[in-house]
C-alpha cells in the first residue's frame, strides 16, 4: 500500500515536472537571448549618435567604451570598415548588409550574437553601427537557469518524496489497523473495535465497522438470550407434560380406570400453552419489541385454579401448604401470557428456593391487578441483583427473574421484590385498556379445581 502510493506520487510529481520544466527551459533561453539582444540593441544606439554629417567628410568616430568582450564597429554607407580594426570585422556581414538598407537587424553570425543599427540623415541611411557579443555568454547564462531548474526541480522531487511517504503512512496505518481488527474478527474475536483514524472517509470506515460489529453482538446476545429464556421457559412444563402421559401410560397399562381422554386433553392444553409460550417469548426478544398489547386474556378465577392445579401437588409431596386468595372479582380479565409466564417463574422460584407455606394473593388497585406471591424464606441479596440477567447461585439468582421482569415491563406492568423477609414478590399488571375475547385454544374439558372463594383476609406473614 505504501509503495503504490509512492510509486503514484513520484511518477505523478515527475510527469509534472517534465510537463512544465521543458517550457520553462525554452522560455528562459528565449528570454535570455532577447536580454542580450536589448543589450547589444542599446550599445549599437548609444555608439549612432556619435555618428554625425560630417562622418560624410571623413572625420573619425569617437566609439563609446563597451564592457566585456562586447565589439564596436562602424561601417560607412559603401559598407566600409571606418572603426579600428579591433572594433569588428573589414568586411561588412549579412546582418550589416541587411541593415544598410535602414532597417535594423539582429542575427547570430559566427560564434557571435549581432545587431546592426542603421544611422540616417535626411532620410538617407550614411552609417551603420554593428555591435557584437560572443554567444557563449548566452548560453553560459542559460545553463545557469537550466541548471537552477533542474535543481528546482530535483528539491521539488524530494519534498513530494517526503509528503508522499507521510500521506501513505497517515492513509496506510489505519488501513493495516482495520486489517487486523477484520482478521482478529474473522478469528472469532467479535469484542475487537478499530481505532478511528486517518482521512474522514477512514474514520467512518472504521465507525461502520464498530457499529456492524456491535449490531452483531446485540444479535448473537439477543439470539443466546433468547435461547435461554426458551430453553427456561419449556423446563418445567416439558417435564409436567412427560409426567402426565408417563401416568396416563401407566395407568393404561395397570388396568386401571384412569381416564385417558382427560389425559390427553391435559396434554393437548399443555402443547398450546407451550406453543403460546415460545410465541411470546420469541416477540418479546425482537429489537423493535415495544409495550406489547392485545393478546388472549383469562379470568382471575382461571388463574387461581390453574395456580392451584399445577403447584399444589408438587408443594404436598415436599410438605409445603398452598393458599390461593382473590381479593378482586374472580370474573376479572388478566392478560394470560404476563400472568401465566411471571406466576410460573414466582412459583417456580419460590417452590426451589423458599420454604414454608407458600400464598398466592390476588388484590384489586383500580386500573391495575397486585399478584403477591409469598413464601416463608428469606432473600439476602440486594434486590437489583436478583433481577440482573446471568446470575446464579444458592439465593435462586437466575434467569427467571430478569425475564419476569421483561416480561411484566413488555406488558406495561412491573415485578419487584417486596418484602425480604418473608419473601414476597408482586407483580402489577394494568388491566386492558379494550375487552379481548377469552383464549379459545382453553378446552372446556381440560380438568380444573374449584375456584376458591374471594377471601379478604391478609395472609399470614412471619416476623
Amino acid at each position: 500500500m505504501r509503495r503504490r502510493i509512492l510509486h503514484v506520487a513520484v511518477v505523478a510529481v515527475s510527469v509534472a515536472l517534465v510537463l512544465f520544466g521543458i517550457p520553462l527551459g525554452v522560455a528562459a533561453r528565449a528570454t535570455i537571448l532577447s536580454e542580450e539582444r536589448g543589450e547589444l540593441e542599446r550599445t549599437a544606439l548609444l555608439a549612432s549618435r556619435q555618428v554625425g554629417p560630417d562622418f560624410l567628410a571623413g572625420d573619425p568616430v569617437e566609439l563609446p567604451r563597451v564592457e566585456g568582450d562586447k565589439q564596436v564597429a562602424v561601417y560607412d554607407a559603401s559598407l566600409t570598415h571606418r572603426s579600428p580594426v579591433t572594433g569588428g570585422p573589414p568586411a561588412a556581414d549579412s546582418v550589416t548588409r541587411a541593415a544598410a538598407r535602414g532597417v535594423e537587424s539582429d542575427g547570430v553570425v559566427g560564434a557571435q550574437l549581432v545587431v546592426a543599427v542603421p544611422v540616417t540623415v535626411a532620410e538617407k541611411v550614411i552609417a551603420v553601427v554593428r555591435v557584437a557579443a560572443p554567444t557563449n555568454q548566452t548560453w553560459t547564462a542559460t545553463l545557469l537557469a537550466w541548471a537552477a531548474l533542474v535543481l528546482s526541480a530535483g528539491l521539488a522531487l524530494v519534498v513530494a518524496v517526503l509528503v508522499a511517504r507521510r500521506q501513505a503512512r497517515f492513509i496506510s496505518t489505519p488501513l493495516e489497523a482495520l486489517a487486523v481488527s477484520a482478521e482478529r474478527v474473522a478469528a472469532g474475536d467479535l469484542q475487537t473495535r478499530a481505532q478511528p483514524a486517518g482521512t474522514p472517509e477512514l474514520v467512518r470506515l472504521a465507525q461502520s465497522q464498530n457499529e456492524m460489529l456491535d449490531r452483531l453482538c446485540d444479535l448473537i446476545a439477543r439470539e443466546r438470550q433468547l435461547t435461554a429464556e426458551v430453553s427456561h421457559q419449556l423446563r418445567t412444563p416439558v417435564t409436567g407434560l412427560a409426567l402426565g402421559l408417563q401416568n396416563a401410560l401407566s395407568h393404561e397399562g395397570g388396568g386401571a380406570t384412569a381416564d385417558p381422554h382427560a389425559a390427553l386433553v391435559d396434554a393437548l392444553g399443555q402443547v398450546r400453552d407451550l406453543e403460546r409460550t415460545i410465541d411470546n417469548v420469541i416477540q418479546l426478544a425482537r429489537p423493535e419489541a415495544g409495550v406489547m398489547r392485545g393478546g388472549p386474556v383469562r379470568s382471575v378465577g382461571d388463574f387461581c385454579a390453574e395456580v392451584e392445579r399445577r403447584w399444589r401437588g408438587t408443594l404436598s409431596e415436599a410438605g409445603r401448604p398452598l393458599v390461593v386468595t382473590a381479593q378482586t372479582d374472580l370474573a376479572l380479565c388478566l392478560p394470560q401470557f404476563v400472568v401465566t409466564e411471571v406466576l410460573k417463574i414466582l412459583m417456580d422460584n419460590a417452590t426451589r428456593h423458599g420454604a414454608g407455606r407458600v400464598t398466592v394473593v390476588f388484590r384489586d388497585l383500580g386500573s391495575f391487578v397486585a399478584i403477591d406471591v409469598t413464601d416463608e424464606g428469606s432473600v439476602q441479596a440486594h434486590r437489583e441483583e436478583l433481577f440482573r440477567r446471568g446470575q446464579s447461585g444458592s439465593d435462586g439468582l437466575g434467569i427467571g427473574l430478569a425475564l419476569g421482569r421483561s416480561i411484566a415491563e413488555a406488558y406495561g406492568g412491573r415485578l419487584a421484590l417486596t418484602l425480604e423477609q418473608p419473601t414476597r414478590f408482586t407483580l402489577m399488571v394494568p388491566l386492558p385498556s379494550t375487552p379481548s375475547e377469552p383464549d379459545p385454544t382453553l378446552s372446556s374439558d381440560s380438568p380444573q379445581r374449584p375456584v376458591p372463594a374471594a377471601d379478604n383476609r391478609e395472609p399470614e406473614r412471619k416476623r
